[in-house]
């Protein structure tokens, strides 16, 4: 989910987009490109989306682990409302600006020219995940690994529904990137058992939202309401 001690470079997409883009296309497509990012207009319905699904699923993720027997870590430390905003702004910042540019801002409307929506988004998972393997053994191990995996990909599909619904921005795929990886603070609630346990919950959570927008769209993610 991202640390600041993690041995990857969180701008690395974001450098790599730019330097493409400078090389592609110019000045124009670099200002395309920080246009999606601006692009905020969206209908405030997409802001709840992108902010609250993350913590929703979250927090019934952990809801549940409690509900099957998880107990919390004793004494745990977590962060107040100021430590959790300057955690989401820092992310937002750093992990959402790096690596969403990189892959909603510049790779995924590649994929997309050539593909339809949920081959496109199943692809970019893939290509998330590999740009995350140097965190096995720091972030994820052989008890997470595929959770965190399938959950990749679930988010790489509802991301690029929303990406289809808000004309290309790139904003919100940065703030819900924020808001997922802030609300994963809650993982320090729990060790052994009941965190893998958090994560196959958390995982099967959003498999369902997956399963809702392809219901919803279809394989191109944006099926005209009947």
């Amino acid at each position: 989910m991202g640390t600041v001690g993690a041995p990857i470079l969180p701008i690395g997409p974001l450098l790599a987009a730019l330097l493409l883009l400078s090389l592609l296309g110019g000045r124009p497509a670099v200002r395309e490109l920080l246009g999606r990012i601006l692009l905020w207009r969206v209908g405030w319905r997409w802001y709840a989306v992108v902010l609250g699904l993350p913590v929703l699923i979250t927090l019934a993720a952990t809801g549940l682990n409690l509900a099957l027997g998880a107990r919390p870590v004793p004494d745990i430390e977590m962060p107040d409302a100021a430590g959790l905003a300057a955690r989401f702004l820092f992310i937002l910042l750093w992990i959402g600006l790096g690596e969403e540019t990189g892959w909603r801002g510049f790779a995924l409307p590649r994929l997309l020219a050539g593909h339809r929506a949920l081959s496109a988004a199943l692809l970019l998972g893939l290509i998330h995940m590999v740009w995350h393997l140097p965190l096995y053994g720091v972030e994820y191990n052989a008890t997470n690994v595929l959770p965190w995996g399938i959950s990749v990909f679930c988010f790489s599909v509802v991301t690029c529904w929303i990406y289809l619904h808000t004309g290309g921005s790139v904003l919100m795929p940065m703030l819900m990137h924020a808001s997922n990886n802030t609300a994963a603070v809650v993982w320090r609630l729990f060790e052994g058992g009941d965190q893998t346990r958090l994560w196959w919950i958390w995982c099967a959570l959003w498999v369902g939202a997956a399963l809702a927008v392809v219901a919803a769209g279809g394989a191109d993610l944006r099926r005209a309401r009947g």
